[in-house]
């Protein structure tokens, strides 16, 4: 039995253990902090996945700019593919089968919108032209203008919005999945690596689950171990 996503997701919802304890719901977007969940099955297959600001990352979240940006993002890339960012118990014997890095600033949106804002520019510029060789139409066009205006520059706020939302609410998600050959001797999640790594991690709060145990705890650099019982 393979977990996905939506499985892990279901698993740590649906744990009492967790319910209890009070855990902070995952997703807040804190620079410094993050949200690690875990889920095993009996077969040996196991989920991690980090949900985490682009910022501790990266140290930025605007969409790359530059080509030191861009070296940036695939150097975390490579390094999130590594081994060590999570270690599981040794005599669970697991081995790393998989990543994904997925998320963060949206490159694509600034271009697609600039391109708009030309389209609606030159549409207006239209308007006004036709307007001065018609009096009548001149008095509608106005109108038009300053409706069009104003819905442009609703647009313009709307977008310095979300973009300035985006800016600040980069997440990226990186899924680890592994294979243990002895799962029921599973007994600490260890994120020595990952902290190392990435020292602008200051908090993970880290969720555990397997069926038959559940585990909650904020882990630092200080305190990277989570010990299941």
């Amino acid at each position: 039995m393979r977990l996905g996503i939506a499985c892990l997701t279901a698993c740590l919802l649906s744990s009492p253990a967790l319910a209890q304890d009070g855990m902070r719901q995952l997703g807040a977007h804190v620079h410094g902090a993050a949200q690690l969940a875990v889920a095993a099955d009996s077969d040996g297959a196991v989920l991690a996945e980090l949900t985490t600001p682009a910022y501790n990352l990266y140290v930025f979240e605007h969409a790359p700019e530059t080509a030191a940006d861009r070296a940036v993002v695939s150097e975390a890339a490579r390094t999130l593919s590594g081994a060590s960012m999570i270690a599981l118990s040794g005599a669970a014997n697991c081995t790393l089968t998989g990543t994904q890095v997925g998320g963060g600033p949206d490159v694509a949106a600034d271009h697609d919108h600039e391109h708009e804002h030309e389209h609606e520019h030159e549409h207006e510029h239209g308007d006004h032209h036709d307007a001065d060789h018609d009096d009548q139409d001149h008095h509608h066009n106005e109108d038009h203008h300053h409706e069009a205006t104003h819905d442009h520059g609703e647009d313009e706020h709307t977008h310095a919005h979300d973009e300035d939302a985006g800016l600040g609410h980069a997440d990226v998600v990186v899924s680890w999945t592994f294979e243990c050959a002895r799962p029921a001797r599973l007994s600490e999640v260890d994120l020595s690596g990952l902290f190392a790594a990435f020292p602008q991690f200051e908090t993970l709060e880290v969720q555990y689950f397997d069926g038959a145990r559940a585990a909650a705890r904020d882990l630092t650099p200080a305190r990277p171990v989570l010990t299941l019982d």
